[in-house]
């Protein structure tokens, strides 16, 4: 029996530590944004401001949350555009179009070991939580089904937008 996908990122998001490769320079403020409850989320530096779903890490209830920077029109937005902006924010993770399919988009990553095996638990999460996000913007998507080698902090699947809700 397989194991739905997002039970198997709810169990490795609280079993392992986010814990960086020592040969990759990566740090966790570019994996996402850190925020508390006392100052709010830090100021959004670097490749990930220009996420249309960024990842924001409370650090007061340890927990990933998804914060829309912009709103777009899905009138105009391809899945093109879309996976060219999520290659152009997250290191060494490359997303590829493959296909869309009523109201699935289909994608591949055709070297995952940076997102299932190097940038942890919660850096897997939150990449697949904003990539979802991001790429349901899309008119008609509601779906989208990821294709790569399954490692440790992330196994491929289709995904949706609920699949993300607390």
């Amino acid at each position: 029996m397989r194991i739905p996908l997002k039970i198997y990122l709810l169990i490795f998001l609280f079993s392992c530590n986010n814990v960086v490769d020592s040969n990759t320079t990566e740090t966790k403020d570019s994996l996402f944004i850190e925020s508390d409850s006392t100052n709010g989320i830090s100021e959004i530096t670097g490749k990930l401001k220009h996420l249309i779903w960024l990842p924001i890490f409370d650090s007061a209830s340890n927990d990933i949350e998804l914060k829309q920077q912009r709103k777009v029109n899905s009138d105009t937005l391809t899945a093109n555009k879309l996976i060219e902006e999520i290659n152009a924010s997250w290191d060494g993770i490359e997303l590829v179009f493959q296909r869309i399919s009523h109201d699935t988009l289909f994608v591949s990553i055709p070297a995952s070991d940076v997102l299932t095996k190097q940038i942890g638990s919660s850096g897997a999460y939150s990449y697949i939580a904003s990539t979802t996000y991001t790429l349901t913007e899309l008119k008609n998507i509601h779906f989208v089904n990821y294709e790569f080698e399954e490692g440790d902090h992330l196994g491929p699947g289709t995904m949706k937008r609920t699949d993300f809700e607390k």
